[in-house]
């Protein structure tokens, strides 16, 4: 019978660290969310004030000219003879690596061109994730 209490007290301590984890993954989402919209508020105004076009790109016209009957070429099919097997790091490894490396968040989303929330998403993340296994 007291196996059975010290088995149950477990049980709702597992849960209780489980509900906890899932409350501050949401909470670090929903920050980075905001974080985010803040960042494009802040691009759109600066776009608005330099005067640049601030469409999204399936909104601008198209410069492509119209094919003629001729030319049916399918732009999907690959070109076989400069074909090479390459391999790149995902952004999440690039972004890792140069943390720790003891860059700064700015600093690594200026390197890779992504936003300071990104970055600083990622980080956070595998940080989270590193600290409960």
């Amino acid at each position: 019978m007291v196996t059975l209490s010290i088995i149950y007290k477990l049980f709702k301590q597992v849960q209780s660290l489980q509900q906890d984890n899932a409350r501050e993954v949401t909470e670090l989402l929903e920050q980075s969310l905001q974080d985010i919209k803040q960042e494009n508020r802040e691009l759109e105004h600066t776009l608005a004030a330099t005067g640049n076009d601030t469409k999204p790109a399936g909104e601008k016209e198209s410069s492509k000219q119209p094919e003629t009957e001729g030319e049916t070429k399918n732009p999907y099919t690959p070109e076989t003879d400069s074909v090479t097997d390459e391999t790149a790091l995902s952004l999440e490894a690039k972004i890792l690596q140069l943390h720790d490396k003891g860059f700064s968040i700015e600093e690594i989303a200026r390197q890779h061109n992504c936003g300071h929330t990104e970055a600083e998403l990622i980080i956070k993340m595998n940080q989270k994730a590193y600290n409960n296994t």
